[in-house]
């Protein structure tokens, strides 16, 4: 009876022996196919990251060489236009140069700010009571005048009357005469805003050439408007010129002198 239990007990080892084996046998397979079916998917994986990494590589460096490539591009544009800039530049200097030549040429006779018949010699200032009279010694063709004005009256000595604006304007020439252009544009318009004829000219002229004042052409015109609509023919000469030849200079000065009337 223990013989046969004996027998069966060493049957039963025998087989969990055989089945443990093959267990073993099987695991160690599987073991086999995982750690071969986990390389190639690491080889894989590491080729389609060498793969990648390559592209990017590639593209990293095609983007380098387009980058050098709108660069130089960019250098090649920037020297072009600078050098258009500089022709540019030199072209409208020369056109300013040609303009300010030929406003020069437009303004180069004394009409605007010329005494006819008259020369201006000195102007005292004096007092008489409570006025402050101003003193004009002007030589006309037939004498030497002494012509004196004040806030409340205004005397002569010879045939013609002399108002205060005709002073203002007498007293700018002579100023210009003596070098201080800054002064005689400071009369000239203190004359022209008292209605005077010339010295709206002259105030037109003083703005184009820049003459005791900032270069304003557009103001310089509209002055010479203004003394146009007053029939001076020296005036009427010049703003149809500038109304031909600069249209658009003309439309701006032309609001600018209803500003000013």
């Amino acid at each position: 009876m223990f013989s046969w239990f004996k027998s069966k007990k060493r049957n039963n080892e025998e087989n969990i022996q055989v089945e443990l084996s093959r267990f073993e046998q099987y695991t160690e397979k599987q073991q086999t196919r995982l750690d071969q079916a986990n390389q190639a998917l690491i080889s894989s994986l590491n080729q389609a990251q060498l793969n990648h990494s390559s592209i990017q590589d590639n593209q990293i460096e095609q983007l380098k060489n387009d980058v050098e490539y709108y660069r130089q591009q960019i250098t090649k544009q920037q020297t072009t236009i600078d050098q258009l800039s500089g022709r540019y530049d030199a072209v409208m200097v020369r056109l300013l140069e040609e303009k300010r030549r030929d406003i020069k040429d437009i303004f180069s006779d004394d009409n605007f700010i010329s005494i006819q018949s008259a020369e201006l010699i000195s102007e005292p200032v004096i007092s008489e009571g409570n006025d402050i009279v101003q003193t004009l010694i002007i030589n006309t063709e037939d004498a030497p005048v002494s012509v004196k004005t004040s806030k409340s009256t205004n005397t002569t000595n010879s045939k013609a009357s002399f108002k205060e604006d005709d002073l203002l304007f007498e007293q700018a020439i002579l100023q210009r005469k003596n070098g201080d252009s800054e002064q005689a544009f400071l009369l000239f318009e203190q004359a022209a805003k008292q209605g005077h004829i010339k010295a709206m000219g002259a105030m037109g002229r003083s703005f184009f050439l820049g003459e005791g004042t900032v270069e304003d052409h557009p103001l310089g015109l509209a002055w010479l408007i203004n003394a146009a609509n007053h029939n001076l023919p020296q005036a009427l000469d010049r703003v149809k010129h500038f109304q031909e030849k600069s249209p658009e200079l003309y439309q701006e000065a032309l609001e600018i002198s209803e500003e000013l009337a």
